[in-house]
């Protein structure tokens, strides 16, 4: 039985190897996120794809 592709433990060390731990600061966990969004949707984390500004317009709203 090949053992390497699952483990046990306990529920404290299982706390310890979360990916957002709980000393990190606000922006290392915002980092951490971005990344792994990025990974998600395939995304280059340095250089973020820009905002398709010609889709977009402003209005003023008159009643």
């Amino acid at each position: 039985m090949d053992k390497s592709i699952s483990s046990s433990g306990s529920f404290k060390e299982a706390e310890k190897a979360k990916r957002f731990n709980s000393n990190d600061t606000l922006s290392e966990r915002l980092q951490q996120s971005w990344y792994l969004t990025c990974m998600a949707y395939g995304i280059d984390h340095n250089t973020p794809p820009k905002m398709e500004k010609k889709l977009f317009s402003v209005r003023k709203h008159t009643q």
